[in-house]
């Protein structure tokens, strides 16, 4: 599994990187890591941080869905205090992307960016608009909550329902670099952190979220 071989490696360095593969140095060994269905990555050349692979995160949450949309219903009533209510969505926002908020990471990852902040105005309630757009309907549900706290009715726009046979999406973090997609693969280069680049594989070993192949 993808899970113990970042429990074997827990810190790593890039010491390459391509499109399709970084080259990870460890205490003991060099590894490549490929991977295939790739949605997001940024790999930095030269970082070093821990290494660890995720089934379940803030930065997957808009790649595993669904997805939703959440807008005002229009009303007779004014909204009373805008800007309370826009620094308390965007205070929940920042609560329920954690860590993750300030994270390097592909702007089609960062779904606690889709505030459309331009239409939290006193006329909100009368006009009706946009509040968010593409975030996981959990967020939705506590800025939803946020809105009726502050007078304003909400609505969404559920999801379809999508039976895919694709295998999931899967994070990779490396420090402050990352890889999202569906398939990694691993090979071991022999040498240690200063040996030579030719390449001994092992398998290669492919790895993920169901086993070792």
């Amino acid at each position: 599994m993808m899970e113990h071989f970042t429990q074997l490696y827990p810190f790593g360095r890039l010491r390459y990187s391509q499109s399709t593969f970084p080259e990870l140095v460890t205490d003991t060994e060099v590894h490549r890591i490929n991977f295939r269905g790739k949605r997001s990555f940024r790999l930095q050349r030269g970082s070093c941080g821990a290494v660890s692979f995720h089934q379940e995160h803030p930065l997957l949450g808009n790649a595993q869905g669904p997805l939703t949309t959440l807008l005002a219903r229009a009303t007779r009533h004014y909204l009373t205090a805008p800007a309370a209510l826009l620094a308390a969505i965007r205070q929940e926002l920042q609560t329920q992307a954690g860590e993750w908020y300030d994270f390097p990471a592909a702007a089609h990852t960062m779904w606690w960016k889709r505030l459309h902040a331009h239409n939290i105005r006193t006329d909100l309630p009368r006009t009706g608009g946009l509040i968010l757009s593409g975030v996981p309907i959990p967020v939705a549900q506590a800025v939803a909550d946020i809105c009726a706290h502050y007078g304003v009715e909400t609505y969404g726009h559920e999801p379809p329902i999508r039976i895919s046979a694709t295998p999931p999406d899967r994070l990779l973090l490396i420090g402050r670099s990352h890889v999202i997609a569906r398939e990694f693969f691993v090979s071991t280069l022999c040498g240690g952190a200063l040996g030579k680049r030719t390449r001994v594989r092992r398998g290669p070993q492919k790895l993920s979220s169901s086993g070792m192949e």
